[in-house]
C-alpha cells in the first residue's frame, strides 16, 4: 500500500486531536519507522513528536544515515497521534499502531513529496483530505458565483446559490457519515468530524466518540476525544444548561435559573465584538416582538472596560438584563460553556434546558415564531 500525502500535514481540529488509527493487537510490543529524506538540509533537526489530551510532545530526535534515511520505533498501549518534523520545512502525521510505517520526505519543501506506506488508516485519512481538498475548491468556485452575483445585484440568484450550497453540503454531510461508518472503529473518524457541526450533528459526533474510545480503551487519544465530547454533552440541546450568576452594571446579582419558567435567550456578546453588535438589532428586533409573551434574554458580556460594556448597551438599545464579570475570556463560565468564539447564544425552555444553539438572523425569528405561535 502507498499512500501520498501533499499539501503538509493534514487539518487537525480542537488542538490537535483528529488522528487515525487501527485496532489494537496486544502481541506487538512496538511500532518501527522508518524512512528516506530526498532533499535532506544542513541545519535543523529532524523530530518525533507524540500528540496526546491536545499537546504535542517531542519524543525523539531523528539521525540520517549515510543513504539519509533512518529508523527509530516507538510503544504504545492503544493507537497514537505521532508527527514527525522535517526541518521545521515538512511534517508526517503519522498512526502509530500495530503496523510499521514507512515515510518518504522531500524534506525542503513544505509542499514536497511525502509518501507514507505500511497503515490501512493512512487510506482513511487519505480519502478525507482528498474530500476537504475537492470541498475547498467547491467552497471557492461557489463564492466567486456568488461575489458575481452580489456585483450585479441579483438577489434572487444569491438566494439560489445560499440554498444550492446548504443541500450540497446537507447531501456531502450524510456520505460523509457512510464514509464513517465503514472506518470506525478507526480513530481516523474523529478526522471526518471537521464536516460536521456539533450544533446540529452532536447526537452522531458523541457516538463516534463513545465507539471509538470502547474499542481503544488504552488510547490517550481515544479517551481525549471522548472527553471533548463528553464535556460538550453538557450543553448540546436537550441538556440542562448549568446555572451561573454574574453581577448587572447596577451591582446586584442575577443567576440563570431566575429566568425559569420563561423563555429566555442567553447571549455572550462584547463591546468589541464586531458581528455581535452586527447581530444586535435582530435581537433588539425579536425581544420587542415577543416580550410581552414572556420572551426573555439575559446578556453575558466578555468586555474587559466597563465604560465600553455599558456604552455598547445604551448604544445598541439593549434593554434586557446584562451582566458581565469584565473578565474578557477569562471569564469562568466560558470554560464551563466551552465558549471558543462570540457571538453564542443558547435559547433554555421554560425548566432551564436547551433547545436551540446560536440562532442568528431570521432563524431566531422562525423558532420565536414556532414557540409563540406569531
Amino acid at each position: 500500500m502507498k499512500i501520498i500525502l501533499r499539501n503538509s500535514a493534514l487539518a487537525i481540529i480542537a488542538a490537535l486531536f483528529f488522528v487515525a488509527c487501527g485496532g489494537d493487537k496486544e502481541e506487538k510490543a512496538g511500532t518501527t519507522i522508518s524512512g528516506t529524506v530526498e532533499n535532506p538540509q544542513d541545519k535543523g533537526l529532524i523530530t518525533l513528536a507524540k500528540i496526546s489530551a491536545g499537546k504535542r510532545e517531542v519524543v525523539d530526535t531523528l539521525y540520517l544515515d549515510a543513504n539519509n534515511t533512518f529508523e527509530t520505533s516507538v510503544e504504545t498501549t492503544g493507537p497514537e497521534f505521532f508527527q514527525v518534523n522535517f526541518y521545521n520545512s515538512q511534517i508526517a502525521t503519522l498512526i502509530v499502531n500495530e503496523d510499521d510505517l514507512q515515510i518518504i520526505a522531500d524534506g525542503g519543501d513544505r509542499n514536497g513529496n511525502l509518501e507514507i506506506t505500511g497503515s490501512k488508516d493512512m487510506e482513511f485519512m487519505e480519502e478525507l483530505q482528498d474530500i476537504m481538498k475537492k470541498q475547498t475548491e467547491e467552497v471557492q468556485e461557489i463564492n466567486k458565483e456568488f461575489m458575481a452575483a452580489r456585483n450585479a445585484k441579483d438577489e434572487e440568484k444569491m438566494k439560489n446559490i445560499q440554498d444550492d450550497f446548504l443541500l450540497m453540503q446537507e447531501k456531502k454531510k450524510e456520505n460523509i457519515k457512510k464514509k464513517v461508518e465503514d472506518m470506525l472503529p478507526s480513530l481516523a473518524a474523529i478526522q471526518a468530524m471537521n464536516f460536521f457541526n456539533p450544533n446540529e450533528d452532536f447526537e452522531f459526533m458523541k457516538s463516534v466518540a463513545d465507539r471509538i474510545a470502547e474499542a481503544h480503551p488504552n488510547s490517550d487519544m481515544a479517551s481525549f476525544y471522548k472527553k471533548q465530547m463528553d464535556d460538550m454533552a453538557k450543553i448540546s440541546v436537550g441538556a440542562q444548561a448549568p446555572n451561573f450568576s454574574m453581577p448587572t452594571p447596577e451591582g446586584d446579582t442575577v443567576s440563570l435559573k431566575d429566568f425559569r419558567g420563561e423563555y429566555v435567550l442567553v447571549d455572550f456578546w462584547a463591546a468589541w465584538c464586531k458581528p455581535c453588535r452586527q447581530e444586535n438589532p435582530n435581537i433588539v428586533a425579536a425581544y420587542n416582538k415577543y416580550k410581552d409573551e414572556g420572551f426573555q434574554i439575559l446578556g453575558v458580556s466578555l468586555d474587559k472596560k466597563r465604560e465600553d460594556w455599558l456604552k455598547a448597551i445604551e448604544d445598541d438599545n439593549l434593554e434586557w438584563t446584562q451582566v458581565s464579570e469584565l473578565k474578557f475570556w477569562q471569564t469562568p463560565i466560558v470554560q464551563e460553556y466551552k465558549i471558543n468564539g462570540i457571538p453564542f447564544s443558547l435559547l433554555l425552555d421554560p425548566e432551564g434546558k436547551i433547545v436551540a444553539k446560536n440562532l442568528r438572523g431570521e432563524k431566531l425569528h422562525e423558532k420565536l415564531a414556532e414557540i409563540y405561535g406569531s
